[in-house]
Order: structure tokens, then C-alpha cells, then sequence
């Protein structure tokens, strides 16, 4: 009989640990859910974007980042980054436009959608890039530098802002890429300034976009550079849907070490 009750006591012993393993194995965060910023509840933030169970601040974060990022959507095409903001979140890619209108990193449905590369662009180590690698996001249709996604970019409207943040990342697995902002403008769909490979060359975009900017940047971009071209809607002109707010910005060649702030001055654009 004593002997039963030693067994017995030892299997309620076994049982209990077991349950207490268990319990702890599902405490753990399941890392799908988390945020870059640290929270693990999705509507924490106004934009919930999914990403890596900590922040990305490194080079080596990003590469992690996009590792894993890439595992979880193999339209994962590279990582964007705009210090000062929240945009700090992978880029996808599609066969066209219309796949990540709506849809999210993970293929959820959304209505901010994700940040994702033009159909047309190609996208890798900066010996393939496109001569305009061009990326769409929503705003909240407020033009509110608050607000999710790149509304995000009406930051760039202030000119402080704008003078302390000249530089943009956005990398893929092939390298760390920094981006040197030259114009901040507004404009309508009846300029093509989406064009992966610009009529004309990347300077005459280029010079186009810096008459429409807020400031003169006083950044040269020739026929050989690569640029980059972030495009939201804006509602400062009309709420048709046909209003843009885009920032560009020019590849910087490796090595060179990027700016951390410059003088800019606030000009009246061209129409």
C-alpha cells in the first residue's frame, strides 16, 4: 500500500510539472503578433504593423529584420526606414499595383494596406536598382504627420523637421542603402514622376520635382544617380483622389558618410 502511494505521489508530482511547462510555454508572445515598438497589441498603434518582436536600429537589425520578414512573405523586398517617424517596416512587391492596396505584410486584409515597391521597379543590390525605385504607402486622407503609414511624410512639411532628417534608409538583402532627401512637393497624377525608368533620365525628374519642392536642398542628381521616390495622397488641394505628397531622395555611393542635418531654404514651388 505504501508503496502505491510513493507511485501515486510521484506521478501527481510528474503531472504537475508537465501542466506548469505548459503553462509557461504559452505565456511566451507568439513574435507574429508583435510590433516594432514593442507592443504586442496590434491596435496600440494607429497603422498596426507587424514586424520583429523588437525594434530595428541597426544594419544588422535590418538584415535580421528582413530575414525574417521574408520567411513570413516572400514578396518581402526590402526595409524602409525615415528617423523621426514611425515608418520603420518592410517593403513588399507584387506582379502589379493592386495586391497590397489593401493587404498587409502578412497577406491580411487592411485598410492601410503596407509599404510597397511599383510593379515595374526593379528591386536588389544597387548594380540592379531601377533608376527610380519608387514606393507607395496610404496616409489617413487628413494630411496628418500623426497618422499611420506615410502620413507619416507630411513630417517633411515642417521645415525643422525637414532640415534634421536629410537621409532615408531603405535597404534590401543585397545592402544597407542611405538616401539623400533633395524635394519635398506636391503634385497631381498628370505628373508621371512614377516612371521606373524616366523619359528623359532621372535628372530631368529630378529637376522637375525640385521646381514643385517646399526647399531648395541644394542636392545635385545627375543622369547616372538612382533615386528614390515615396508617394502618399494629399487632400491640401482636393479630396478627388487624384492629389500626391512625394519626397525624393538620392542614393548615396557606399562609404560616404550621410549628412545629419542640413540648411535648407523654404522656396515657393512651381505649379
Amino acid at each position: 500500500m505504501k508503496k502505491l502511494l510513493l507511485i501515486l505521489a510521484a506521478i501527481a508530482a510528474i503531472a504537475a510539472l508537465g501542466g506548469f511547462a505548459y503553462v509557461l510555454m504559452f505565456m511566451e508572445e507568439d513574435p507574429d503578433t508583435l510590433l516594432v515598438g514593442g507592443s504586442s497589441d496590434p491596435g496600440s498603434l494607429p497603422d498596426a504593423q507587424l514586424n520583429l518582436p523588437r525594434e530595428v536600429e541597426t544594419q544588422a537589425d535590418v538584415l535580421d529584420a528582413l530575414d525574417y520578414e521574408t520567411k513570413q512573405n516572400q514578396d518581402t523586398v526590402g526595409w524602409i526606414t525615415i528617423p523621426g517617424t514611425r515608418v520603420n517596416n518592410s517593403v513588399l512587391q507584387a506582379h502589379d499595383n493592386i495586391a497590397y492596396l489593401r493587404t498587409n505584410e502578412r497577406k491580411e486584409a487592411s485598410v492601410y494596406g503596407c509599404y510597397f515597391a511599383d510593379a515595374e521597379c526593379n528591386i536588389g543590390g544597387r548594380e540592379v536598382l531601377s533608376p527610380n525605385v519608387v514606393i507607395y504607402g496610404h496616409s489617413d486622407l487628413q494630411d496628418n504627420p500623426d497618422g499611420p503609414r506615410f502620413s507619416q511624410l507630411f513630417k517633411f512639411t515642417d521645415p525643422e523637421f525637414a532640415g534634421n532628417t536629410p537621409v532615408i534608409q531603405f535597404s534590401t538583402m543585397e545592402g544597407f542603402m542611405d538616401w539623400q532627401v533633395f524635394a519635398v512637393f506636391y503634385t497631381d497624377t498628370s505628373f508621371d514622376y512614377i516612371a521606373a525608368d524616366p523619359e528623359g533620365g532621372v535628372d530631368a525628374l529630378a529637376a522637375e520635382a525640385k521646381k514643385k519642392s517646399l526647399y531648395d536642398y541644394g542636392v545635385a542628381v545627375g543622369p547616372d544617380d538612382h533615386i528614390l521616390t515615396l508617394s502618399t495622397c494629399s487632400v491640401r488641394d482636393g479630396d478627388d483622389g487624384t492629389h500626391r505628397l512625394v519626397v525624393m531622395a538620392k542614393l548615396l555611393p557606399e562609404g560616404v558618410e550621410p549628412p545629419e542635418t542640413v540648411n535648407i531654404k523654404v522656396q515657393t514651388p512651381a505649379e
